[in-house]
């Protein structure tokens, strides 16, 4: 059979080099995706040139122009017209440099990206030149350059973006969408940058201004208003190198997105999943999965630790020494939201440190247009080593306490063990928990309850709940759990999995108050079971927690995070075990709920309690 011919050298592809032209256009395909990446990237050349004020104007979403007015340090003609060619930047000399970046752009691409898809107009002028000099691109081809009798720094028009790349510009969305997104990040840049005056202007008209200011609490208030700012928390942690400040948001405050999470990688607005992971395990106990708390972190550390350039528009980084970082925020989130005595408020002096949280109704999840459910203002003398100050005349801000020894769990509601009537008596006086007065029970489980300037009402189910977890972790922490043996052990017959699943557990069931002998092959004794779960099926109870035990190991837990996944499997258990009865159970009940660290929700994110304040009422009266 004869060969076949050789493929003609017609027929094979020809490689050839692109031209600049369309290597400008690819390029800006990757980092300009729409108006707000034309926004970012400006604005970052802005803070980079040492601006103190910052101005925008954007007319129709951006996609009819972009203009940008800094006082920074502007360039002179050859600077200018370099920084037209791609990868040109003063910001790094050579590859070293990438591993020590300080600076919000370093890889010299951004102008020639955006002049390659629209038309483009720079004018700038060094603070000590007499004149400066105005280029305009087309297309990324230079039209013209001259001479120019601009003001100190830099004025850039970026024009009819993607105006020849037709398919990039059907992709935009409508005005609206788009100047949301530039809006965004401008909220973005001013929280990062609070001692920076920024300005925006839409179609001719001012739509914001936000002035210097000292310090990220006074931008904050500038941007959410004092009602958001008071419901606050002040975050401040320092672990050598690494610094985190910033504030983050009570349970009762968030969102069903992310938009309000701010967070601020050396002044870089970046994220990595291992920050979501720790802001998640901080709210775990106290909001749904679907719900996100606000947060605004500047997050400062070495620039060797973090790599920067992984993302084509920088908006996700790597870090180095990941575990530390992640562990320094979950525990200064926990810290912040354990111990809210410190005030968002820097300057204030201790004793107005506790503003009030406006009292608002529930809110059905998933509804923005409404306002999120707030709870109670009811606080409790914290542990210190000097007498507190006397309290104030009206009652503070919810402020957890921090973690005291709890009494044994007791499921009528009442305390087996616990401070003698007189340091009852002076809690009662002190704090706002002590002076909640239940009125009545309604539906056979909710309670109607009477505070100094609000009614509430409790959910004693989800109470006990919270309660339940939190005394049953700290008990794990500490001693193993109390138990209550079986009149008649109940045998257990297991696969071999379960068995040896049982055995390797063995210990860490017994610290929950279990009594476990083997009775041959693959059989246990179960003798006794925790106190808190007496009335449970023993056999079910204990294959449901070695469950929760096993499967958190498989997702390589650490211990925090087994003994957490244990005690809210318990409250689960315990919760439903019994109802209210009396005015003095739900006053108990209420005295172990005020000395949880999160009273507020159930470790699930459900609300303990719902309240209303008086001038609400009135207000829904019409008085």
């Amino acid at each position: 059979m004869p060969a076949e011919p050789a493929a003609s050298s017609a027929s094979q592809p020809q490689v050839r080099l692109l031209g600049d032209h369309v290597c400008n256009k690819i390029a800006a395909g990757e980092v300009i995706e729409r108006p707000a990446s034309v926004f970012k990237e400006l604005v970052e050349n802005s803070l980079d040139a040492g601006a103190d004020a910052i101005e925008v104007e954007v007319l129709q979403g951006g996609r009819k122009a972009v203009i940008l007015q800094d006082n920074g340090c502007g360039m002179n003609r050859d600077n200018a017209l370099l920084a037209m060619e791609r990868h040109a930047t003063s910001k790094i000399r050579d590859v070293d440099d990438i591993e020590h970046i300080d600076t919000m752009g370093f890889r010299g691409e951004a102008l020639a990206a955006i002049a390659a898809v629209s038309r483009f107009t720079l004018r700038s002028r060094p603070r000590e030149e007499l004149a400066g000099v105005e280029l305009m691109l087309e297309g990324g081809t230079m039209k013209y350059v001259e001479e120019s009798g601009s003001p100190p720094g830099t004025r850039i028009e970026v024009r009819n973006l993607f105006f020849n790349v037709p398919s990039r510009r059907k992709f935009l969305r409508t005005e609206a969408t788009e100047l949301a997104n530039i809006r965004s990040l401008f909220h973005v840049f001013a929280l990062a940058h609070p001692t920076i005056a920024f300005r925006l202007k839409v179609d001719g008209r001012e739509l914001e201004h936000f002035p210097k200011q000292h310090s990220l609490s006074d931008r904050i208030a500038d941007l959410y208003g004092d009602e958001v700012f008071s419901r606050l928390r002040k975050l401040e942690l320092e672990q050598g190198d690494l610094k985190i400040r910033g504030f983050c948001s009570l349970p009762d405050l968030h969102r069903s997105h992310r938009r309000d999470q701010v967070l601020l990688i050396n002044r870089r607005p970046a994220t990595a999943p291992l920050l979501a992971y720790a802001i998640r395990e901080a709210y775990r106990d106290s909001l749904p999965r679907d719900r996100h708390p606000l947060l605004f972190l500047h997050i400062d550390m070495p620039p060797d630790w973090v790599d920067v350039n992984v993302h084509p528009t920088k908006r996700e980084v790597r870090f180095g020494p990941g575990n530390r970082i992640r562990d320094a925020l979950l525990h200064g989130l926990e810290d912040a939201l354990r111990c809210p005595e410190a005030s968002t408020q820097e300057a204030e002096p201790p004793e107005e440190d506790l503003p009030m949280l406006p009292p608002q109704l529930s809110l059905p999840p998933k509804q923005e247009e409404l306002p999120p459910p707030t709870y109670p203002p009811i606080a409790r003398p914290l542990q210190r080593a000097t007498p507190p100050p006397p309290a104030p005349a009206s009652p503070p801000s919810a402020v957890p306490a921090h973690r005291s020894p709890s009494p044994s769990p007791d499921l009528t509601g009442s305390e087996s063990t616990g401070p003698n009537p007189g340091d009852a008596n002076t809690e009662a006086q002190n704090s706002p928990w002590g002076e909640l007065k239940p009125l009545a029970r309604y539906d056979q489980r909710f309670w109607l309850l009477e505070g100094k300037e609000a009614l509430i009402l409790l959910d004693p189910v989800a109470a006990r709940e919270r309660v339940f977890y939190e005394e049953t972790r700290d008990r794990i922490e500490s001693a193993p759990l109390a138990s209550q043996g079986l009149l008649v052990p109940e045998t257990l017959e297991l696969r071999p999995a379960e068995a040896e699943r049982l055995r390797r557990h063995r210990e860490r069931l017994q610290q929950l108050g279990f009594a476990i002998e083997e009775f041959g092959g693959d059989s246990f004794l179960i003798e006794a079971l925790p106190a808190l779960l007496a009335g449970q099926a023993p056999g079910t109870l204990l294959l449901r927690l070695l469950e929760e035990i096993s499967e958190a190991e498989q997702h390589k837990g650490t211990p925090r995070e087994i003994r957490e996944r244990v005690a809210r499997s318990c409250c689960r258990l315990a919760a439903e075990q019994s109802r209210l009865r009396s005015p003095q159970e739900c006053e108990a009940l209420l005295k172990r709920l005020g000395a949880c660290e999160m009273p507020y929700t159930t470790p699930h994110g459900r609300p303990t309690l719902i309240h209303m304040s008086f001038p609400e009422l009135r207000r829904k009266f019409g008085l």
